[in-house]
């Protein structure tokens, strides 16, 4: 079984994300695949590593810890 470690790096706000962002999500570490602006924030879209996709919608005030592979 493969295992990948991560290190949280920075804390981004929800107008700092990008595609291509390891996020942490309810105790999940899921690539950020597509951000659609909405009027009162933002719908992502994520990944988890099992290829699990979701659409999340977001505040403007929402906070995420970045990740990196380590």
């Amino acid at each position: 079984m493969l295992t990948m470690d991560y290190r949280m790096v920075d804390v981004l706000n929800a107008d700092q994300l990008e595609v291509g962002d390891l996020i942490g999500i309810a105790g999940e570490v899921v690539k950020v695949i597509g951000i659609a602006p909405l009027h009162y924030g933002f719908n992502i879209g994520v990944e988890n590593e099992f290829g699990e996709k979701d659409f999340i919608d977001i505040s403007e005030d929402d906070r995420f810890e970045l990740f990196i592979f380590e």
